[in-house]
């Protein structure tokens, strides 16, 4: 066989693959495409908030506790994880205890009591209602676990938790003016407008130094913000390989025989 022979086989092995277009397949991928790049713009959003949180903690943690009093409850200038500090005794009795919290996989309660702060006017004075941590569910849910709480008068500190104001939960709750109480959420709003309660718009997450108290473990965020860049990056490379994939397939064989015609054709 000739080298002239060669040439031409091999040119035409190289030259029987062409590239064409399927509309539906491409619809298809750029949809795809789409989807994944937003889906990673989101997880960027969704880092960078959780860096806002982590920075405006950092922030509010290295200024001094304020004080919680009548004026500053009113002026209603508070910030998330604001350092805050009072004085006041608690009631026996008086708390409530958030349901499906976990600790070390385990589930249990937070146990949110019911501060009577000190103040002049204790009549102006609504109460401030303190997460003392994380208590362990007893052998059945029917029955509530027994909650100590600290006796006389205490020193109060740690950062102030502004609840939201419409948490997602798939019924709305009933709350009595009966104490102590097994909730989902604090719902600081509903809990005074259903009981009456005198409560302050804002609950304290306790320091974890304080000698009293349950187990405390508050995390700033859940997901640290490079998780989120992470899963973002992990749908742009999702978005690429479905773009290679759909060049690739793209690339379609035609028949020898086809590409003999088509030569064929040419020189008539």
């Amino acid at each position: 066989m000739s080298f002239l022979g060669l040439s031409r086989r091999s040119s035409a092995n190289t030259d029987n693959k062409q590239f064409r277009l399927h509309p539906g397949a491409c619809v298809v991928t750029l949809l795809a495409i789409v989807i994944l790049v937003k889906l990673g713009l989101w997880q960027i959003d969704r880092g960078q908030e959780k860096q806002a949180i982590l920075d405006q903690h950092a922030s509010a943690a290295s200024l001094p506790a304020t004080d919680i009093t009548p004026a500053f409850i009113e002026q209603g200038e508070w910030q998330q994880d604001q350092r805050v500090a009072v004085h006041g005794q608690f009631q026996s009795g008086h708390y409530f205890l958030i349901d499906n919290q976990t600790s070390n996989g385990r589930v249990g309660y937070h146990v949110v009591a019911l501060l009577s702060a000190d103040a002049d006017n204790q009549a102006s004075m609504p109460k401030v209602p303190v997460n003392l941590g994380w208590v362990q569910l007893p052998g059945t849910r029917s029955t509530l676990p027994e909650i100590t709480l600290p006796e006389g008068r205490v020193n109060v500190e740690g950062r102030l938790n502004i609840p939201a104001a419409r948490p997602f939960l798939l019924n709305e709750q009933q709350f009595s003016d009966t104490l102590p109480q097994r909730i989902q959420y604090l719902e600081l709003a509903s809990i005074r407008q259903q009981t009456g309660l005198a409560l302050t718009d804002f609950s304290i997450l306790l320091d974890e130094d304080i000698e009293y108290g349950f187990t405390r473990d508050w995390p700033v965020v859940i997901s640290e913000p490079h998780r989120h860049y992470a899963y973002a990056v992990q749908w742009f490379g999702l978005a690429i390989a479905a773009l290679v994939v759909f060049l690739v397939a793209s690339r379609r064989s035609v028949p020898s025989s086809s590409l003999q015609e088509t030569h064929n054709n040419d020189k008539k």
